[in-house]
């Protein structure tokens, strides 16, 4: 927590969920009563999950179905949430979701305003929104972020070869560090990845991930040779000393999702992360296109690297690009 950006914790309970803020002058509690266990948890079964198992076939559902869930996100939390941070003077805050809450994208959360492009207003349009699992580990993040210079690069291109933006994905990524580190194709097996991770301060994956939602140790990312999992990365203790990665791109399916077993405890490839010492993850929380992720990380990188954004900042506006331009005005250099 800093002056700046206070924290807040996001509680469902069965009678309703909570939001607490925490401020260094204050703590702030705002009830959100129609917020319930109950009402969370048939959201992802009858909705979120439900469409999400079958988006291969109807993709278009899975579509509809994300488009409904943060719709009532918004009514039942961002929408409350945002007002009461605005009143507090605020439009930056991380939050700490709790168990199934993990699984939502919360920065989406929508309302109609036909004064915007979209015909909607989103949740990450009021505030610069960044996440964390518990405030221990924001704190050795920001040790990490402090010492770590963010000059070098180890970029993971297309293990499997089947990804056809990832060489343009990887070329933005590398653009403008002077020596990068490129492990491209069948050349990027798991321990080839394992060696060269202790020695870069970023990390870009341009590969397949899957997450394992009944056992997360062994969600990860895929290699040519097979899977770079959480016990993996674990294994690596990337903070030992005075090391670690400041940054992390997972640019892969699913690669935010957390475990369904124990919910609470957040266990996620970027927790994982976090633990292994890396001071900030970007990652997916389900299937995303190939393309759509080139351009926005494409862009993040000219917003963080040429325009000297924080990566959280460059992030936040490279989404907020991706979404209200048209393909003519994302086309031009």
């Amino acid at each position: 927590m800093t002056s700046d950006r206070p924290l807040t914790y996001l509680v469902t309970t069965p009678n309703g969920g909570m939001a607490i803020t925490v401020t260094v002058d204050a703590i702030e509690l705002l009830w959100l009563d129609d917020l319930t266990e109950t009402k969370l948890v048939d959201l992802l079964n009858q909705t979120w999950f439900a469409a999400y198992r079958k988006s291969q076939a109807d993709r278009q559902g899975w579509y509809d179905a994300i488009d409904a869930v943060t719709r009532q996100l918004w009514d039942l939390l961002m929408g409350p949430l945002v007002q009461k941070l605005q009143e507090m003077g605020c439009d930056r805050i991380t939050l700490i979701p709790t168990g199934y809450l993990s699984l939502l994208p919360l920065h989406a959360a929508w309302t109609p305003d036909k004064n915007q492009p979209t015909g909607r207003r989103y949740a990450l349009d009021h505030l610069h929104i960044t996440y964390t699992p518990n405030a221990k580990s924001l704190t050795a993040a920001r040790e990490i972020a402090d010492r770590v210079q963010a000059d070098t690069i180890l970029a993971i291109d297309n293990p499997k070869q089947d990804l056809p933006s990832s060489a343009q994905e990887i070329q933005a990524a590398i653009a403008t560090f002077q020596n990068p580190t490129v492990i491209r194709h069948d050349q990027a097996t798991v321990e080839q990845v394992r060696s060269q991770l202790p020695n870069v301060a970023i990390a870009h994956f341009s590969c397949h991930g899957k997450a394992e939602l009944t056992d997360p140790l062994t969600s990860g990312l895929d290699m040519s040779d097979g899977r770079l999992t959480l016990k993996d990365i674990f294994a690596l203790n990337l903070a030992e000393g005075d090391r670690g990665l400041r940054l992390a791109i997972l640019s892969a399916c699913e690669t935010g999702m957390i475990g369904t077993e124990n919910a609470d405890e957040a266990i996620s490839l970027p927790t994982g992360l976090l633990q292994a010492g890396v001071a900030a993850v970007i990652a997916s929380l389900w299937s995303v296109s190939d393309l759509s992720t080139m351009l926005l990380l494409t862009k993040f990188y000219d917003l963080w690297r040429s325009h000297q954004l924080e990566p959280d900042q460059a992030l936040r506006q490279a989404q907020r690009w991706l979404r209200d331009t048209t393909n003519a005005e994302k086309s031009r250099p």
